[in-house]
């Protein structure tokens, strides 16, 4: 409350009628943040944690091809063996995870 009231004595405040679309803008921030972080947790409840968890390894893969494929982005000998090494242990997780079920 004390910040609130110090940045609106120094006439810092954005929240004026001033410059309207500036304030829609900070109005909406909130609601902007906060829906998708809410449909993130909403989504881990209803598959659970462990298709969650392959879609992060899912999205950079998809990059990967994207930005290799089509932008012609270099790739080093480093990152094939680091992304080699990363698939080799999801292949090692979904057969633990297949065996067990």
């Amino acid at each position: 409350m004390i910040v609130f009231y110090y940045i609106a004595l120094n006439g810092q405040n954005d929240f004026s009628f001033n410059n309207i679309e500036l304030s829609l803008l900070l109005l909406l921030a909130g609601p902007m943040t906060v829906i998708p972080l809410f449909l993130y947790v909403r989504g881990v409840e209803l598959i659970g944690l462990g298709p969650t968890g392959m879609i992060f390894y899912i999205t950079p893969t998809l990059q990967f091809i994207l930005g290799y494929f089509y932008y012609d982005e270099p790739f080093s000998l480093i990152k094939f063996v680091s992304f080699i090494i990363i698939w080799i242990a999801v292949i090692i997780y979904l057969k633990d995870l297949y065996e067990t079920n």
